[in-house]
């Protein structure tokens, strides 16, 4: 025989489980709604990925966020440059204030972890393959290639076009960061046309502040523009040399 009294047991339960769920729901409505993430030109950031955190996130120019990605700004800012691609399940966290920076023409392939502060900073042209995991404070230089499965220790440092298999074995492997480069703008020419016809597309909340590629910076890298000639300048003196007397 059942007891009388369980029936009312069992919707207590059931109402205090509805409200942990409804708690959660809202804390991430929340935190969606914190979150500046600003997406530049040609960025296809997938509406199905998870952008969170009130640190700021910036989504360069022709870079691509696949669906189930999440990035996670909890303290700090996070910088993505410009043709890059974020494959399913790559997750890039800072938890600190520091601003972590990726470069240009990176890969994260499919499951792919990087972990921001204490110095952490990617370069351009490397290749993060399926699972590997990168510590906290890992510094990657230009044109590397962190092979599957392979942990990066923490504060570890990869030189320009170094190849990891594993936690210790490393080799050389010269031009990788053209090549690498090369690769990542075509695999960026196929996304573009197969990625809007399939998902829905973030668009940008607001802008970041930021730390490494501030408007001052880019002024200043650009080449000064040639002063115009004034209107009609070379009729002018066409004709002026005219009216000279000969002499």
């Amino acid at each position: 025989t059942s007891h009388p009294s369980r029936p009312y047991f069992r919707s207590m339960t059931d109402a205090k489980s509805a409200e942990a769920r409804a708690a959660r729901a809202a804390e991430r409505e929340k935190e969606k709604s914190a979150v500046v993430c600003e997406v530049l030109k040609d960025a296809m950031v997938c509406s199905d990925a998870k952008i969170l955190g009130a640190g700021g996130i910036k989504v360069g120019q022709g870079t691509t966020v696949h669906p189930m990605c999440l990035i996670h700004a909890k303290a700090g800012p996070i910088e993505i440059g410009n043709f890059c691609c974020l494959e399913e399940q790559v997750e890039i966290v800072n938890n600190t204030t520091e601003t972590l920076v990726i470069g240009d023409y990176n890969v994260f392939e499919v499951g792919a972890r990087v972990q921001g502060g204490h110095g952490a900073k990617i370069g351009h042209g490397n290749v993060i393959e399926a699972r590997a995991h990168l510590g906290l404070g890992v510094k990657i230089g230009n044109g590397c290639t962190v092979t599957a499965m392979t942990k990066v220790n923490q504060l570890d440092v990869l030189e320009d076009e170094t190849v990891l298999i594993g936690p210790t074995s490393r080799h050389k492997e010269v031009g990788a960061t053209e090549a690498h480069m090369k690769a990542a703008k075509r695999l960026f020419e196929i996304l573009k046309e197969t990625i809007p016809r399939a998902h829905h597309l973030r668009k940008s909340q607001g802008k970041v502040a930021s730390s490494s590629r501030t408007e001052k910076a880019e002024k200043a890298e650009a080449p000064p523009a040639a002063a115009a000639p004034p209107p009609n300048a070379e009729a002018e003196a066409e004709t002026a040399e005219a009216a000279e007397p000969e002499g």
